[in-house]
């Protein structure tokens, strides 16, 4: 199965991967950046992953999934792209897998649960190594995160936990960060 059909599957199946412009720069990070490991928060049907391991520099991507339909979806692509040996995916929720996680990565994907990232930053940084990065995909949320449009109550906490995480991210004195228009928005952060 091709990425191409990866991305018709998740269309026909209204399963959100990444956006082919964001997961171009990111592709484009990893290989200007030497990245070797990577963790991945929300793998949906592991589009990001098997894109981010085809990566010559990439040794291991750890990446976690809670909902089972989507993670199941994503094994069997992982293997018929013949990733396994790369690419980890765990069926649990981020939260608790951060909790146990003592590996360090080069580069944190975060594409899960919106409102929950400014919740993971403190743990997500210890994890890091030094010169270590963490993308956060869909920051302006389709506008709402922005103000560009108004935000419905049922999203008022998810969008409220976005704009802390941003907040955070651009004004830590030992973090450098970049906000880039790319899909739906694409926050890069960088240890100092």
């Amino acid at each position: 199965m091709s990425l191409t059909a990866l991305k018709l599957y998740a269309k026909q199946n209204n399963v959100p991967i990444t956006k082919d412009d964001t997961m171009e720069f990111i592709v484009d990070y990893i290989n200007q950046n030497n990245v070797k490991t990577i963790l991945e928060i929300g793998t949906a049907i592991a589009f990001g992953s098997i894109s981010m391991a085809m990566c010559e520099s990439v040794t291991h991507i750890t990446t976690l999934e809670i909902d089972t339909t989507n993670y199941r979806e994503a094994l069997n692509n992982i293997a018929k792209h013949n990733m396994l040996d790369k690419i980890d995916a765990r069926l649990i929720d981020a939260k608790w897998y951060l909790q146990e996680c003592d590996q360090k990565f080069d580069l944190i994907y975060l594409d899960g649960p919106k409102g929950q990232y400014i919740n993971y930053l403190p743990r997500l940084l210890e994890l890091l190594n030094p010169n270590g990065t963490i993308i956060a995909d869909n920051i302006f949320f389709h506008g709402m995160a922005t103000g560009e449009i108004v935000t419905p109550s049922s999203c008022r906490s998810m969008v409220n936990g976005l704009r802390q995480y941003v907040d955070e991210v651009t004004h830590n004195p030992k973090l450098e960060t970049h906000i880039y228009q790319l899909g739906d928005g694409v926050c890069v952060t960088r240890l100092k």
